[in-house]
């Protein structure tokens, strides 16, 4: 028949776990360029996790649906990330507005979301994005009868956690299991490194800025940071199986890092010389307040350190795997070093004495190969 015809030619496409996806429309030899059947629509597209998920899954021929509310051209790379015809970029998207949000999901077969907030602001706080949204969200996939929600959560995310930001993301994860069941698949990473991230970039640009970078506690806080590239390919990996429905997975690194051993590294990567000043929490919150007050009065983001009266309470709480928690590695993601290779590449832009290609801050580092869908 024609639909094994089809079939037969579509071999090479990556076939995603969803019952409903439109078997007759795939085709290609796989990759960018093939039509696997699917749409799926990702929410946060435009930050830092969300251009790495949606450039995963439009290279496995996924029609991608991306809803944005900021300018055209804050968004135009991501029309790259299908082929031509591939990519519907939707503007006007508001968590608010939930007409806009139903457009979204309608007919998709897949939902990605990676929204999320750091820093409470001026338009949006943490219930309104953790929250309120999840709320949202949940109604508008069970109304449009969306078979797979894939959700973005955080390491630390539980009902007690130090932090306003964590307990607001536990209190959205339960909304969104509760509403959607079997149909949810949660990642809860741990702070993500790569050219965009808030770990190493953020280190760098205070040894740059500051004469002594400030450290809360003295930086005994312990991390478990994952390259991005791999945090996408658990994404990929999770959706090619009907396992993952309904599982949490805690996406960490190999190694564990005291904060001060993060900062010690990124001066040595960066060949500066190390300058650090331990600071206690309630200093390093007063040091804080100030840029509350701005960010949540008004639009203007000046922050010490980075840092808000929350982030500095989350400092409380090491971000590293929790005993018996699925990982990256139940997904079959052999994950990488962040300190090592092109996981930290970027880094070395940062250099005053120029880039030296070739070093990679240590010396002995590992051969590095690239995930799947590195290309």
């Amino acid at each position: 028949s024609s639909a094994s015809k089809m079939l037969k030619h579509a071999r090479g496409v990556h076939q995603l776990a969803l019952r409903n996806s439109d078997v007759l429309a795939r085709g290609g030899a796989g990759g960018r360029s093939s039509v696997s059947g699917v749409t799926a629509a990702v929410f946060g597209s435009s930050g830092f996790v969300g251009r790495y998920v949606a450039q995963a899954l439009g290279s496995m021929g996924v029609r991608l649906v991306l809803p944005y509310r900021c300018d055209e051209t804050d968004v135009q790379h991501l029309r790259t990330m299908g082929d031509l015809g591939m990519v519907v970029m939707q503007e006007n998207f508001g968590v608010r507005d939930r007409d806009s949000v139903r457009s979204a999901v309608e007919g998709v077969d897949l939902v990605i979301n990676v929204l999320g907030a750091e820093h409470e602001t001026w338009n949006y706080t943490f219930d309104d994005v953790h929250v309120k949204w999840a709320e949202t969200l949940a109604r508008a996939c069970q109304d449009a009868g969306v078979e797979r929600v894939l959700h973005f959560s955080a390491l630390g995310a539980v009902e007690d956690a130090p932090s306003r930001r964590l307990r607001t993301k536990h209190r959205g994860d339960e909304i969104l299991k509760e509403a959607l069941g079997e149909k949810m698949t949660i990642m809860k990473p741990a702070p993500i490194t790569g050219p965009e991230d808030r770990v190493f970039r953020r280190f760098a640009s205070l040894i740059k800025k500051m004469p002594l970078v400030p450290l809360i506690d003295g930086g005994k806080q312990k991390l478990a940071p994952i390259w991005i590239r791999d945090v996408a390919q658990c994404v990929t990996n999770a959706l090619e199986t009907y396992e993952s429905m309904g599982k949490e997975y805690e996406l960490v690194g190999p190694d564990v890092f005291t904060t001060k051993e993060l900062a010690e590294f990124s001066f040595n990567t960066i060949r500066e010389r190390p300058a650090m000043i331990p600071i206690n929490m309630q200093l390093a919150k007063m040091l804080a307040a100030p840029g509350d007050m701005l960010s949540t009065k008004s639009p203007v983001r000046l922050r010490f350190g980075g840092w808000s009266r929350d982030s500095v309470e989350e400092t409380r709480l090491d971000l590293v795997q929790s005993p018996a928690s699925l990982s990256a590695a139940d997904l079959g993601v052999n994950v990488h070093k962040v300190t090592e290779g092109l996981p930290i590449e970027y880094l070395r832009h940062y250099r005053s004495g120029g880039y030296d290609l070739g070093s990679v801050g240590t010396e002995g580092s590992a051969k590095f190969t690239a995930p799947p869908h590195c290309g």
